[in-house]
Protein backbone atom coordinates (compact mmCIF):
# COMPACT_ATOMS: atom_id res chain seq x y z
CA UNK A 1 0.00 0.00 0.00
CA UNK A 2 1.31 3.40 -1.01
CA UNK A 3 2.35 5.67 1.92
CA UNK A 4 1.28 8.23 0.34
CA UNK A 5 -2.23 8.88 0.38
CA UNK A 6 -3.88 11.34 -2.21
CA UNK A 7 -6.62 13.75 -0.46
CA UNK A 8 -9.89 14.16 -2.67
CA UNK A 9 -8.74 18.00 -3.04
CA UNK A 10 -5.51 16.40 -5.12
CA UNK A 11 -7.17 13.93 -6.78
CA UNK A 12 -9.56 16.93 -8.26
CA UNK A 13 -6.55 18.95 -9.42
CA UNK A 14 -5.10 15.83 -10.54
CA UNK A 15 -8.35 15.21 -12.90
CA UNK A 16 -8.27 19.06 -13.88
CA UNK A 17 -4.82 18.72 -15.10
CA UNK A 18 -5.25 15.77 -17.10
CA UNK A 19 -8.28 17.37 -18.84
CA UNK A 20 -6.20 20.49 -19.82
CA UNK A 21 -3.98 18.23 -20.87
CA UNK A 22 -6.37 16.02 -23.05
CA UNK A 23 -7.98 20.08 -24.15
CA UNK A 24 -4.25 20.92 -25.30
CA UNK A 25 -3.13 17.53 -27.09
CA UNK A 26 -7.33 18.02 -28.82
CA UNK A 27 -6.59 22.04 -30.06
CA UNK A 28 -2.75 20.99 -31.26
CA UNK A 29 -4.63 18.41 -33.07
CA UNK A 30 -7.17 20.74 -34.39
CA UNK A 31 -4.71 23.05 -35.35
CA UNK A 32 -2.33 20.95 -37.16
CA UNK A 33 -5.44 19.52 -39.03
CA UNK A 34 -6.80 22.81 -40.05
CA UNK A 35 -3.47 24.00 -41.22
CA UNK A 36 -3.15 21.11 -43.10
CA UNK A 37 -6.14 21.86 -44.76
CA UNK A 38 -5.42 25.45 -45.30
CA UNK A 39 -1.97 24.28 -47.33
CA UNK A 40 -3.68 21.84 -49.19
CA UNK A 41 -6.54 24.55 -50.70
CA UNK A 42 -3.53 26.87 -51.37
CA UNK A 43 -1.78 24.09 -53.02
CA UNK A 44 -4.83 23.08 -54.79
CA UNK A 45 -5.01 26.90 -55.73
CA UNK A 46 -1.56 26.97 -57.26
CA UNK A 47 -2.01 23.88 -58.74
CA UNK A 48 -4.85 25.07 -60.65
CA UNK A 49 -2.94 28.32 -61.75
CA UNK A 50 -0.34 25.99 -63.00
CA UNK A 51 -2.71 23.84 -64.98
CA UNK A 52 -4.11 27.73 -66.78
CA UNK A 53 -0.64 28.52 -67.36
CA UNK A 54 0.02 25.20 -69.25
CA UNK A 55 -2.85 25.12 -71.11
CA UNK A 56 -2.40 28.68 -72.51
CA UNK A 57 1.02 27.71 -73.10
CA UNK A 58 0.27 24.58 -75.24
CA UNK A 59 -2.65 26.48 -77.03
CA UNK A 60 0.02 29.67 -77.83
CA UNK A 61 2.51 26.35 -78.68
CA UNK A 62 -0.11 24.88 -80.92
CA UNK A 63 -0.56 28.33 -83.06
CA UNK A 64 2.80 29.02 -82.98
CA UNK A 65 3.80 25.68 -84.78
CA UNK A 66 0.56 26.09 -87.12
CA UNK A 67 2.50 29.16 -88.40
CA UNK A 68 5.20 27.82 -88.34
CA UNK A 69 4.13 25.22 -90.90
CA UNK A 70 2.50 27.76 -92.63
CA UNK A 71 5.47 29.72 -93.42
CA UNK A 72 7.29 27.04 -94.26
CA UNK A 73 5.05 25.94 -96.55
CA UNK A 74 4.63 29.30 -98.17
CA UNK A 75 8.92 29.11 -98.46
CA UNK A 76 8.60 25.70 -100.04
CA UNK A 77 6.47 26.86 -102.39
CA UNK A 78 9.11 30.11 -103.56
CA UNK A 79 11.67 27.64 -103.75
CA UNK A 80 10.11 25.20 -105.70
CA UNK A 81 10.48 27.91 -108.40
CA UNK A 82 13.92 28.13 -108.84
CA UNK A 83 15.53 24.54 -108.80
CA UNK A 84 19.06 24.45 -107.99
CA UNK A 85 21.64 22.32 -109.52
CA UNK A 86 25.73 21.19 -109.13
CA UNK A 87 27.44 21.85 -112.18
CA UNK A 88 30.74 19.96 -112.58
CA UNK A 89 32.75 22.12 -110.34
CA UNK A 90 30.49 21.66 -107.77
CA UNK A 91 28.89 25.19 -107.60
CA UNK A 92 25.38 25.80 -107.35
CA UNK A 93 23.14 27.21 -110.29
CA UNK A 94 19.71 27.95 -110.67
CA UNK A 95 18.05 25.86 -113.44
CA UNK A 96 16.31 27.61 -116.07
CA UNK A 97 12.80 28.24 -115.34
CA UNK A 98 10.16 26.35 -115.85
CA UNK A 99 7.33 27.05 -118.84
CA UNK A 100 4.70 26.92 -116.12
CA UNK A 101 5.92 30.13 -114.73
CA UNK A 102 7.27 32.04 -117.60
CA UNK A 103 4.61 34.26 -119.49
CA UNK A 104 4.15 35.50 -122.96
CA UNK A 105 3.75 38.97 -121.42
CA UNK A 106 5.69 41.35 -119.32
CA UNK A 107 4.89 39.90 -116.00
CA UNK A 108 5.48 38.66 -112.20
CA UNK A 109 5.23 35.62 -110.53
CA UNK A 110 3.87 36.35 -107.13
CA UNK A 111 3.74 34.25 -104.11
CA UNK A 112 1.27 32.38 -102.99
CA UNK A 113 -1.96 33.77 -102.37
CA UNK A 114 -1.13 37.25 -103.51
CA UNK A 115 -2.81 38.24 -107.26
CA UNK A 116 -0.55 40.50 -109.53
CA UNK A 117 -2.07 43.70 -110.83
CA UNK A 118 -1.01 46.20 -112.81
CA UNK A 119 -0.37 48.82 -109.69
CA UNK A 120 1.96 46.94 -107.86
CA UNK A 121 4.65 47.99 -106.10
CA UNK A 122 7.32 46.66 -108.53
CA UNK A 123 9.89 46.62 -105.34
CA UNK A 124 7.90 43.41 -104.22
CA UNK A 125 9.36 41.10 -106.83
CA UNK A 126 12.97 40.55 -107.70
CA UNK A 127 14.23 39.40 -111.07
CA UNK A 128 15.17 35.84 -111.14
CA UNK A 129 18.08 37.65 -113.41
CA UNK A 130 19.52 38.97 -110.39
CA UNK A 131 20.04 35.77 -108.64
CA UNK A 132 21.57 34.14 -111.31
CA UNK A 133 25.08 33.42 -111.65
CA UNK A 134 26.74 35.34 -114.04
CA UNK A 135 27.31 32.77 -116.53
CA UNK A 136 23.62 31.75 -116.19
CA UNK A 137 20.52 33.72 -118.17
CA UNK A 138 17.08 34.27 -117.51
CA UNK A 139 13.47 35.44 -118.97
CA UNK A 140 13.55 39.07 -117.85
CA UNK A 141 10.25 39.31 -118.32
CA UNK A 142 9.74 36.19 -115.32
CA UNK A 143 9.93 37.37 -112.02
CA UNK A 144 9.24 35.74 -108.57
CA UNK A 145 8.54 37.19 -105.39
CA UNK A 146 10.98 36.52 -102.49
CA UNK A 147 10.46 38.67 -99.83
CA UNK A 148 8.52 37.90 -96.61
CA UNK A 149 5.04 38.21 -96.62
CA UNK A 150 5.27 41.10 -93.82
CA UNK A 151 7.03 43.62 -96.61
CA UNK A 152 3.50 43.08 -99.02
CA UNK A 153 3.03 45.98 -97.42
CA UNK A 154 -0.63 45.00 -96.19
CA UNK A 155 -2.79 48.13 -95.51
CA UNK A 156 -2.91 48.53 -91.90
CA UNK A 157 -6.75 48.38 -91.87
CA UNK A 158 -6.57 44.65 -92.72
CA UNK A 159 -4.92 43.64 -90.24
CA UNK A 160 -7.00 42.25 -87.32
CA UNK A 161 -5.40 41.67 -83.65
CA UNK A 162 -4.38 37.87 -82.93
CA UNK A 163 -6.59 35.90 -80.35
CA UNK A 164 -6.55 33.07 -77.80
CA UNK A 165 -10.04 30.70 -79.29
CA UNK A 166 -10.63 29.98 -76.03
CA UNK A 167 -9.96 32.76 -74.22
CA UNK A 168 -13.17 34.87 -71.83
CA UNK A 169 -14.29 37.71 -73.42
CA UNK A 170 -15.05 40.88 -71.33
CA UNK A 171 -18.34 39.10 -70.55
CA UNK A 172 -20.60 36.52 -72.22
CA UNK A 173 -22.82 39.13 -74.11
CA UNK A 174 -19.22 40.00 -76.31
CA UNK A 175 -19.14 36.45 -77.07
CA UNK A 176 -22.81 36.98 -78.39
CA UNK A 177 -21.73 39.95 -80.74
CA UNK A 178 -18.79 37.22 -81.92
CA UNK A 179 -21.10 34.80 -83.10
CA UNK A 180 -23.61 36.72 -84.69
CA UNK A 181 -21.42 39.03 -86.94
CA UNK A 182 -24.16 39.26 -89.64
CA UNK A 183 -26.47 41.01 -86.97
CA UNK A 184 -23.49 43.19 -86.13
CA UNK A 185 -22.77 43.88 -89.49
CA UNK A 186 -26.68 44.96 -89.62
CA UNK A 187 -26.60 47.55 -86.50
CA UNK A 188 -25.95 51.08 -88.00
CA UNK A 189 -23.02 53.59 -87.63
CA UNK A 190 -22.37 55.37 -85.40
CA UNK A 191 -24.86 53.92 -82.57
CA UNK A 192 -27.75 56.02 -80.60
CA UNK A 193 -26.35 56.80 -77.25
CA UNK A 194 -29.38 55.73 -75.45
CA UNK A 195 -29.22 52.27 -77.01
CA UNK A 196 -26.11 51.89 -75.40
CA UNK A 197 -26.81 53.15 -72.49
CA UNK A 198 -30.55 51.36 -72.11
CA UNK A 199 -30.44 48.62 -74.74
CA UNK A 200 -32.52 48.34 -78.08
CA UNK A 201 -34.47 46.16 -79.80
CA UNK A 202 -33.10 47.61 -83.15
CA UNK A 203 -29.45 47.78 -82.73
CA UNK A 204 -28.18 43.95 -81.95
CA UNK A 205 -24.90 45.42 -80.79
CA UNK A 206 -25.58 48.19 -78.88
CA UNK A 207 -27.54 46.21 -76.82
CA UNK A 208 -25.20 43.58 -76.37
CA UNK A 209 -22.84 46.17 -74.96
CA UNK A 210 -25.59 47.37 -72.96
CA UNK A 211 -26.10 44.05 -71.47
CA UNK A 212 -22.21 43.59 -71.01
CA UNK A 213 -21.58 47.00 -68.92
CA UNK A 214 -24.88 47.71 -67.12
CA UNK A 215 -23.76 45.66 -64.41
CA UNK A 216 -20.28 47.31 -64.23
CA UNK A 217 -19.90 49.19 -60.97
CA UNK A 218 -19.50 52.04 -62.78
CA UNK A 219 -21.23 55.33 -63.17
CA UNK A 220 -23.10 55.67 -67.15
CA UNK A 221 -20.56 58.17 -68.72
CA UNK A 222 -17.97 55.17 -68.36
CA UNK A 223 -20.73 52.90 -69.74
CA UNK A 224 -21.32 54.88 -72.37
CA UNK A 225 -17.99 56.21 -73.68
CA UNK A 226 -16.67 52.49 -73.22
CA UNK A 227 -19.51 50.99 -75.11
CA UNK A 228 -18.94 53.40 -77.61
CA UNK A 229 -15.55 52.84 -78.55
CA UNK A 230 -16.07 48.80 -78.25
CA UNK A 231 -18.83 49.38 -80.88
CA UNK A 232 -16.82 51.03 -83.58
CA UNK A 233 -13.87 48.25 -82.51
CA UNK A 234 -16.25 45.46 -82.74
CA UNK A 235 -17.76 46.40 -86.34
CA UNK A 236 -14.12 46.87 -87.51
CA UNK A 237 -12.75 43.55 -86.05
CA UNK A 238 -16.08 41.14 -87.48
CA UNK A 239 -15.99 43.48 -90.59
CA UNK A 240 -12.98 45.10 -91.48
CA UNK A 241 -12.64 47.91 -94.17
CA UNK A 242 -10.63 51.20 -94.02
CA UNK A 243 -13.89 53.53 -93.66
CA UNK A 244 -14.66 51.62 -90.36
CA UNK A 245 -10.78 51.67 -90.08
CA UNK A 246 -11.23 55.57 -89.47
CA UNK A 247 -13.79 55.60 -87.17
CA UNK A 248 -11.25 54.33 -84.57
CA UNK A 249 -9.41 56.63 -82.19
CA UNK A 250 -5.86 56.62 -82.47
CA UNK A 251 -4.95 55.18 -79.62
CA UNK A 252 -7.24 52.01 -80.23
CA UNK A 253 -5.60 50.78 -83.36
CA UNK A 254 -3.71 47.49 -82.88
CA UNK A 255 0.19 47.80 -82.02
CA UNK A 256 2.67 44.74 -83.30
CA UNK A 257 2.39 43.00 -80.52
CA UNK A 258 -1.67 42.68 -80.72
CA UNK A 259 -1.12 41.44 -84.42
CA UNK A 260 1.95 38.55 -83.17
CA UNK A 261 0.73 37.36 -80.25
CA UNK A 262 -2.23 35.52 -79.42
CA UNK A 263 -4.19 37.14 -76.49
CA UNK A 264 -7.15 37.18 -74.65
CA UNK A 265 -10.15 39.52 -76.79
CA UNK A 266 -10.53 42.51 -73.66
CA UNK A 267 -6.89 43.32 -74.70
CA UNK A 268 -7.99 44.59 -77.67
CA UNK A 269 -10.44 47.22 -75.75
CA UNK A 270 -8.05 48.77 -73.42
CA UNK A 271 -7.34 52.15 -73.57
CA UNK A 272 -3.54 52.55 -73.66
CA UNK A 273 -1.27 50.67 -75.78
CA UNK A 274 1.49 50.15 -73.46
CA UNK A 275 -0.59 48.75 -70.66
CA UNK A 276 -2.37 46.49 -74.07
CA UNK A 277 1.47 45.40 -74.34
CA UNK A 278 1.92 44.82 -70.73
CA UNK A 279 -0.89 42.72 -71.00
CA UNK A 280 -0.22 40.70 -73.75
CA UNK A 281 3.82 39.88 -72.30
CA UNK A 282 2.03 39.04 -68.59
CA UNK A 283 -1.11 37.40 -69.77
CA UNK A 284 -0.30 33.76 -67.81
CA UNK A 285 0.33 35.70 -64.47
CA UNK A 286 -3.06 36.87 -63.42
CA UNK A 287 -6.38 35.45 -63.70
CA UNK A 288 -8.43 37.04 -66.46
CA UNK A 289 -11.47 37.11 -65.14
CA UNK A 290 -10.49 38.88 -61.67
CA UNK A 291 -8.45 41.26 -64.06
CA UNK A 292 -11.53 42.38 -65.82
CA UNK A 293 -13.42 42.66 -62.52
CA UNK A 294 -10.80 44.83 -61.36
CA UNK A 295 -10.54 46.76 -64.62
CA UNK A 296 -14.34 47.49 -64.48
CA UNK A 297 -14.26 48.58 -61.29
CA UNK A 298 -11.07 50.70 -61.87
CA UNK A 299 -11.57 52.15 -64.73
CA UNK A 300 -13.00 55.86 -64.91
CA UNK A 301 -13.49 58.76 -67.43
CA UNK A 302 -12.44 62.26 -66.29
CA UNK A 303 -15.88 63.53 -66.49
CA UNK A 304 -17.13 65.77 -63.29
CA UNK A 305 -20.01 64.13 -61.38
CA UNK A 306 -23.56 65.03 -62.03
CA UNK A 307 -22.58 67.05 -65.29
CA UNK A 308 -24.90 66.16 -68.01
CA UNK A 309 -23.07 64.54 -71.04
CA UNK A 310 -25.88 64.30 -73.35
CA UNK A 311 -27.51 67.01 -75.07
CA UNK A 312 -31.29 66.65 -76.50
CA UNK A 313 -31.80 67.68 -79.86
CA UNK A 314 -34.63 70.19 -81.64
CA UNK A 315 -36.19 66.48 -82.67
CA UNK A 316 -35.90 65.13 -79.78
CA UNK A 317 -33.02 62.87 -79.63
CA UNK A 318 -30.31 62.83 -76.97
CA UNK A 319 -26.36 63.02 -78.76
CA UNK A 320 -23.26 63.28 -77.04
CA UNK A 321 -21.97 66.51 -75.78
CA UNK A 322 -19.08 67.42 -77.79
CA UNK A 323 -16.72 68.45 -74.65
CA UNK A 324 -17.48 64.65 -73.26
CA UNK A 325 -16.88 63.20 -76.68
CA UNK A 326 -13.38 65.33 -76.53
CA UNK A 327 -12.75 64.06 -73.28
CA UNK A 328 -13.19 59.97 -73.96
CA UNK A 329 -11.65 59.79 -77.25
CA UNK A 330 -8.14 60.47 -75.75
CA UNK A 331 -5.72 58.44 -73.21
CA UNK A 332 -5.74 61.49 -71.35
CA UNK A 333 -9.34 61.70 -70.56
CA UNK A 334 -9.49 57.84 -69.29
CA UNK A 335 -7.76 57.22 -65.54
CA UNK A 336 -7.32 53.61 -63.17
CA UNK A 337 -8.12 54.19 -59.59
CA UNK A 338 -4.69 53.55 -57.56
CA UNK A 339 -5.88 49.65 -56.35
CA UNK A 340 -5.42 48.78 -59.88
CA UNK A 341 -1.89 48.98 -60.28
CA UNK A 342 -1.32 48.16 -56.55
CA UNK A 343 -3.17 44.71 -57.39
CA UNK A 344 -1.37 44.18 -60.58
CA UNK A 345 1.88 46.22 -60.25
CA UNK A 346 3.91 43.82 -63.27
CA UNK A 347 1.35 45.97 -65.92
CA UNK A 348 3.13 49.40 -64.70
CA UNK A 349 6.36 48.38 -67.15
CA UNK A 350 6.88 51.66 -68.85
CA UNK A 351 3.63 53.64 -68.27
CA UNK A 352 3.70 56.80 -66.48
CA UNK A 353 1.11 55.65 -64.11
CA UNK A 354 1.28 59.22 -62.12
CA UNK A 355 -0.63 60.52 -65.16
CA UNK A 356 -3.35 57.75 -65.41
CA UNK A 357 -3.70 57.45 -61.68
CA UNK A 358 -7.19 58.76 -60.99
CA UNK A 359 -8.15 60.24 -57.57
CA UNK A 360 -11.75 59.43 -55.88
CA UNK A 361 -12.45 62.37 -54.16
Amino acid sequence: MSSHQETPESLIRKRARDRRAQQNRRDKRAAYVEALEQRIIALDSEVQSLRQICSGLRRENDVFRERQEHVQRIVASWTRHIPLQCDSDNSLTISPIPESVETSSPSNVICPGIEASDDRDTNLAYSVGDQLSPGASATPTSQLCLRPLEELSLPQWSLIPVHIDSSPFVTDYFQLAYTRPDLVRASPEPPQPIDLLYGSKTNFLANTLHEATRRWPCRDPERLAAGWLAYHMIKWMLDPSEERFSRLQEFQKPVPEQLCYPHPFFVDFIMWPALRVNLIKNQHTYDREDMIGMLTCCLKVRWPWNKPFLLPTDDGQLVIRPDFYEIFTKTEGWGLTREFFNQYPVLSDGLDTASIHYEVF
